[in-house]
């Protein structure tokens, strides 16, 4: 009996030792999968940061400061025509556009401040990197993920060329999840370049308005050629290689021929009367006579691409004067003195000018658009003599004077004018310059740009008179304007002594060399202007 107990009592304990090892064994594996499950979860989470703080590359950074300042920029611009940016000290004249940039990429804003007048630029909370990281933390909510750390420093701006603004800080981005158990951090270096063209020139639409009035405000956009246009000694006349023997008076106009149509030249007669008072004729003395005077007449002028006859005068004593025939205001002399006339029984006698420039071949003048709303693109050229029209009338033998004359390729300076191009002047304001105060006293010998302005807003003579019609130059009546033939308001001798809608376009001095427009100016000592 006492056998028996004891053996229960030792099956007794060693049930009990075997529950209490099972128990063991699964306290310690129910604590295994829970170490486990919180690595896993501590896992999980530092992936989840780091995969998201990888979506955010660089080049992602890069393209979503881009947009921002770009659009910052525009506002800026915009900003500054009412309210220019107040120039910073000495030594630092950009530090507040740098600091208007700063705070406009940060917050959508720029504080008064900044700028002449007090008035801040308005809040675009849309437009800023903080509103950028606030999206970003909605966006990451979901997956439990936040911006623990943004930052920026070391902001610069600067120009890299005359039609860009460059642009570099330093964005500092930590993410974390909420359980603040995993982070993860970056630095980006972000550097890129900003495009003006097709902003509004603010210097140019503060002064104007200033000048003008509001009404009259010049809005031009900015626009470059580079590759035709890279600065203001790119953009001159040239003179054809085509001898010429004499004329009359000057103009500026496209080509028709008197005889059979040419490359973008086309005949007289096929040309609308209505039309032929812009054209100039080309042609032999003996082709523009066989189209009858109601044909020719209508023509601006003409350019005679034959020689007159000539015979020896027999007047006076041993004079060595040529009668002239089958030309334009044929020379007669006559008498003991030899007294010039023109001889009306040689030659037809017009008052419009013309040049006698023998073999000139009409597809040597250089292409040109019709602005007439044709959309035609014809040639044309500048025919230029020593003296004006009544000026020869008094004096024939004038007629035979070529200083100064010559046929003018106009088309380069032409297209840049009417156009608006700006272009690159060492003695012109920077685009950032042009967003400080008093912008037309400024230069940058690198980035300097300029234009020329022409058309209806800056006709108004009350105004700016003949004043140069370069922008830099344009509202300071101090600086004299030389008209220039040829170019827009100055087509011939009666435009340019009126007042057209266009205005009369006339540079200084400088300017006139600049642009090596001094064989054409009307203070070069040929045929005047008025």
């Amino acid at each position: 009996m006492i056998l028996l107990d004891k053996k229960g009592f030792l099956f007794t304990v060693t049930v009990f030792l075997i529950l209490i090892y099972i128990l063991l064994s699964i306290s310690v594996w129910v604590k295994s999968i829970e170490a486990s499950e919180r690595s896993f979860s501590e896992f999980y989470k530092e992936s989840t940061v780091e995969l998201t703080m990888e979506q955010i590359t660089p080049a992602k950074m890069d393209n979503i400061t881009k947009v921002i300042l770009t659009r910052n920029i525009a506002r800026l611009n915009d900003h500054s025509i009412d309210n220019s940016v107040e120039p910073g000290p000495a030594g630092d004249e950009y530090a507040n556009v740098r600091k208007s940039l700063f705070e406009l990429l940060m917050n959508g804003t720029a504080s008064g401040d900044n700028f002449r007048g007090g008035t801040a630029v308005p809040g675009e909370a849309n437009s800023s990197l903080r509103a950028w990281a606030d999206n970003l933390n909605a966006s990451m909510r979901a997956i439990g993920i936040y911006v623990s750390e943004f930052n920026v420093s070391n902001f610069q701006v600067g120009q890299s060329d005359i039609d860009k603004v460059n642009y570099s800080f330093d964005l500092r981005l930590g993410l974390k999840d909420y359980t603040n158990t995993s982070a993860v951090s970056r630095t980006y270096s972000v550097k890129n370049t900003l495009d003006i063209t097709g902003m509004i020139d603010p210097a140019l639409a503060r002064e104007s308005r200033d000048a003008a009035g509001e009404n009259r405000t010049i809005f031009r956009q900015f626009f470059f050629q580079k590759d035709l246009y890279p600065n203001s000694s790119s953009i001159t006349v040239h003179r054809l290689s085509q001898t010429v023997s004499g004329g009359q008076g000057w103009i500026y106009g496209p080509l028709a021929t008197a005889g059979v149509s040419k490359d973008l030249v086309p005949t007289a007669t096929a040309i609308a009367m209505s039309d032929r008072k812009t054209y100039v004729l080309a042609g032999t003395y003996d082709e523009i006579m066989a189209l009858t005077p109601s044909v020719y007449e209508a023509f601006a002028g003409y350019i005679l691409t034959s020689s007159p006859t000539l015979t020896l005068s027999d007047c006076g004593e041993g004079d060595t004067n040529y009668n002239e025939a089958n030309t334009f205001n044929a020379i007669r002399y006559t008498g003991a003195t030899c007294n010039a006339s023109f001889d009306a029984s040689a030659g037809v006698i017009t008052g419009k000018p013309f040049i006698v420039a023998p073999g000139f071949n009409v597809t040597s003048a250089p292409e040109c658009p019709m602005l007439d709303g044709s959309n035609f693109t014809r040639r044309c050229v500048l025919q230029l003599n020593t003296y004006l029209e009544n000026e020869v009338a008094e004096h024939p033998p004038r007629k035979l004077s070529t200083t100064g004359s010559g046929l003018y390729e106009l088309e380069t300076i032409r297209d840049f004018v009417m156009c608006g191009y700006y272009t690159h002047n060492p003695s012109a304001p920077s685009y950032m310059q042009r967003l400080l105060n008093a912008s037309y006293t400024r230069n940058s010998s690198a980035y300097g740009i300029e234009t020329f302005v022409i058309g209806v807003y800056a006709n108004d003579y009350d105004v700016y008179d003949v004043n140069s019609r370069l922008d830099r130059e344009l509202f300071f009546g101090s600086v004299e304007g030389v008209k220039i033939r040829g170019l827009p308001g100055c087509r011939n001798f009666n435009s340019c002594a009126d007042s057209p809608i266009t205005g009369i376009f006339a540079v200084s001095d400088a300017t006139k060399d600049d642009y090596g427009l001094t064989d054409i100016a009307c203070d070069n000592g040929a045929a005047g202007c008025n």
